[in-house]
């Protein structure tokens, strides 16, 4: 072929869009390689070059927006997609979109990110996001309360602690004071464009250091160039029905979003039943205290409702101003939940004890069978979040400005005796004042900014308000040293009214070891504070007679007459270092993978300090019991490796992806009397965390053809589960057919019934080793443990209205 037609054979066009589908005029579009081109969009947001087949580095930037650079094979006429976020975007770590022919292209992100689109959600008949989370191989999914989906549900990335890993809506933290994370089981998908899942420690994060696990960002609908309105109702097992509503579009300058959402569930447990307060004692119904069963009724039911209004008012391309409130309340009957079933025929007793055999004696446990609890609970939520913003060009950068409150309440009727921290009645309210400035050059980036925030939590036991002022302040940049080298980092300095500051880095960079190959690194540091309730002291009650009792915002006292719960005012925060490796590669156009592997080392670990020498009437302690409180000892290590696949079959009009996650975390230098408030303890050196698995791994695959789509997915958690059941799959699966403007899609959960029942069956999950013994001389010992499950198969059938 002639040189000179070679090197004019391919014509490659594009647009430049937001995410809402509005063009961006005057974007800069430079494409370097064998050749180097430079031109502006023009109105409509299109561009047109000549280029010669070969390997190119795309990058996109626009004043007001975040650079995106990708490498693109270009051997053919093609048709570019870019998508840039603006400055005030909503995700925390601002990253575009780029698309050859509709293929994959190379990203260079410095951590990973896992992005579950609204098509993912839909595509397999979720109704909630929860739902879409199993298939983050670093994300842990906790039921403190039990399986069911009554319970709360948290969720922590690459570590045990939920309160390691920020929680946001639209960047606007939800993470409460109490528990240090939040709810998530009632977050319905008609709420939200996608959920972005970002690991480890990154350079670029909008919100500070205060995390060390990652961020789960929820990503609000958002508003689209064109109008559109989706109305859909559901109807399913066990009583569940669901209708929503989503509208979207732009009316001149105004761009708007609406949902809404009411779900209702009557549950898999509707029944009648006896139940006894407490496990392994006789039963007695005369003495001082009790043990007598109690006719009572046991249900699950759910009614959730949810509301987003969504609105951007454009003044030009690169000045718009904002404002989002989203609005969730829910109510759930956990009496289920918190009233399982004595799940082991013989008492506990000390390992080491003559005729004491795996944990138990062979005397038999009078409850045996028997349900177990409290009786009536029913758990209400409400959380409310509002967020305005607005954004404008100041001198060569862009000014962002945002102002967000936010308040997550808590209550529990019933249950009391037998609660977890995530069923006290409480209410944390958070307000937010926030500036950020920063500049886009064609090779680099550059921002500096920062928040103050207010916080407040009051609830049960609680004298007054608690409280504390956080000032955050940050510098980040990004630039391009080299055709194959980039360079990011940051600093944050943060104060806290509460302990004080905490300065802290991040480095990241990643290199092209070819067209098709990208290796990664990244260095820094992260903090966690303190919570509220964990840096409160409740003070013990006395009555008229000089008895002094645990406060009643506490549990009650546990066999050992040891109350968990209490706070310590010189509690500090615990500190990470965090170290990161990573490799891309783009294997075809309809195939990529990434590959990574880190580590972070805690320091000055927040866990409880339990007396695992008391007992009831230790003569040490007259006021009859003893507190358990959190404190700073020891560290831990997380680390691990996540290898994630995306295949696409064009012909089959198949998309295939593939993860596994191998999660190792355990607790170090901790001593004898660190553990959780149980009656052992479930923390030893050197031994992965309890509900932690070190394996965990997916695949999901979409179809869709000539109307008709389907989608599966089969999730894997190996042993040391959340459940404390041995490995198990859930498989989920769902088909349909969108014919006009009507789709009707029959969806399935857990299709093979595993790890599915009604109720906890206490002291008979798989046993973990942990400390029992005096403290002179603790041992290792198989600690019985709760055994979870989730609910059998259930089938959803669902009416979509597109317009």
């Amino acid at each position: 072929m002639h040189p000179v037609i070679l090197a004019l054979c391919c014509l490659v066009g594009g647009h430049v869009r937001t995410p809402t589908g509005a063009p961006i005029a005057h974007a800069r579009v430079v494409v370097s390689g064998a050749t180097h081109a430079v031109t502006l969009t023009d109105a409509r947001g299109a561009f047109t070059l000549h280029l010669a087949p070969n390997h190119y580095r795309v990058t996109a930037s626009a004043p007001g927006y975040s650079t995106v650079s990708v490498t693109a094979d270009i051997r053919r006429a093609s048709t570019v997609a870019i998508v840039l976020e603006p400055n005030d975007s909503p995700k925390l770590r601002v990253i575009g979109a780029v698309h050859v022919n509709g293929e994959f292209t190379l990203v260079r992100n410095a951590i990973p990110e896992v992005d579950i689109s609204r098509q993912d959600f839909e595509r397999l008949g979720y109704t909630n996001i929860l739902s879409g989370l199993a298939q983050v191989p670093s994300a842990t999914i906790t039921r403190p309360d039990g399986g069911a989906p009554t319970a709360p549900a948290v969720v922590s990335l690459r570590g045990p602690d939920p309160s390691e890993a920020l929680v946001t809506l639209d960047g606007q933290v939800l993470n409460d004071g109490n528990t240090g994370d939040v709810d998530l089981s009632e977050l319905p998908v008609a709420a939200f464009s996608s959920v972005n899942v970002t690991e480890g420690l990154g350079p670029s994060d909008a919100e500070g250091s205060n995390t060390f696990g990652g961020a789960l960002n929820l990503i609000s609908l958002r508003p689209t160039a064109q109008s559109h309105v989706a109305l859909s109702q559901s109807i399913g097992s066990y009583g569940s029905s669901q209708m929503w509503m989503n509208a979207t579009g732009t009316l001149g300058k105004l761009g708007y979003a609406l949902a809404g959402s009411n779900f209702q569930q009557g549950g898999l447990v509707h029944q009648n039943d006896f139940v006894v307060p407490s496990n392994n004692a006789p039963i007695d119904c005369s003495g001082a205290t009790p043990n007598c069963p109690t006719l009572t009724h046991l249900g699950s039911s759910i009614a959730a409702r949810a509301g987003l209004v969504n609105l951007d008012y454009n003044f030009s391309q690169s000045a718009d101003l904002g404002f989002r409130v989203f609005t969730l309340g829910d109510a759930r009957d956990e009496s289920s939940v918190l009233n399982g079933i004595a799940g082991n025929p013989y008492e506990p007793c000390d390992p080491n004890a003559l005729g004491c055999t795996s944990g138990f004696t062979t005397t038999p446990n009078p409850e045996y069978g028997m349900h177990v609890g409290t009786g009536n609970a029913i758990f209400a939520q409400s959380l409310r979040a509002y967020q305005a913003y607005a954004r404008t060009p100041i001198g060569a950068g862009s000014l962002t400005a945002q102002y967000w409150a936010g308040d997550n309440t808590v209550s529990l009727t019933g249950g009391a005796g037998k609660i977890s921290p995530y069923d006290v009645s409480h209410q944390d309210k958070r307000y937010n004042e926030q500036l950020a400035w920063g500049r886009t050059f064609d090779d680099s980036t550059f921002a500096v900014g920062g928040y103050l925030r207010q916080e407040s939590l009051a609830g049960v036991g609680i004298d007054s308000t608690l409280a504390q002022s956080i000032g955050s302040y940050f510098a980040r940049g990004a630039t391009l040293l080299t055709r194959r080298l980039r360079l990011s980092g940051g600093l944050f300095l943060a104060h806290y009214s509460t302990f004080g500051n905490s300065l802290d880095w991040r480095l990241g960079t990643s290199y092209d070891l070819g067209h098709s190959s990208v290796i990664r690194a990244g260095v820094g540091t992260g903090f966690r504070a303190p919570l509220l309730l964990e840096r409160y002291f409740f003070p013990p009650t006395v009555d008229s007679h000089g008895k002094v009792s645990p406060n009643p915002g506490l549990p009650p006292p546990d066999q050992n007459c040891v109350v968990s719960g209490q706070g310590n005012p010189n509690e500090q925060p615990e500190h990470a270092t965090e170290y990161e490796l990573g490799f891309s590669h783009l294997l075809s156009g309809f195939s990529s993978m990434d590959f990574s592997l880190y580590r972070s080392n805690l320091r000055d670990a927040i866990e409880n300090y339990y007396p695992l020498g008391n007992f009831c009437n230790n003569p040490k302690y007259p006021q009859g019991f003893v507190y358990s409180y959190p404190i700073n000892v020891g560290g831990a290590v997380y680390e691990g490796a996540e290898w994630r696949l995306h295949q696409r079959f064009p012909r089959q009009h198949l998309l295939m992806t593939l993860s596994y996650g191998l999660n190792v975390s355990y607790p170090r230098n901790l001593g004898a009397n660190v553990s959780n408030p149980t009656s052992g303890g479930t923390l030893i050196d050197n031994q992965q965390f309890l509900g932690v698995p070190q394996q965990q791994g997916s695949i999901a695959l979409g179809w869709a053809d000539d109307g008709w789509h389907a989608g599966s997915a089969a999730t894997f958690q190996g042993r040391n589960n959340a459940l404390n059941q041995g490995p198990f799959t859930l498989v989920d699966a769902a088909v349909g057919y969108t014919f006009g403007h009507v789709d009707l899609t029959a969806a399935a959960t857990n299709i093979f019934n595993a790890d599915s029942g009604p109720f906890t069956y206490y002291l008979a999950g798989t046993p973990y080793r942990g400390l029992l013994g005096p403290n002179t001389a603790p041992y290792a010992a198989d600690l019985p443990t709760n055994r979870l499950f989730v609910n059998p198969a259930a089938i959803n059938l669902i009416l979509t209205l597109h317009q």
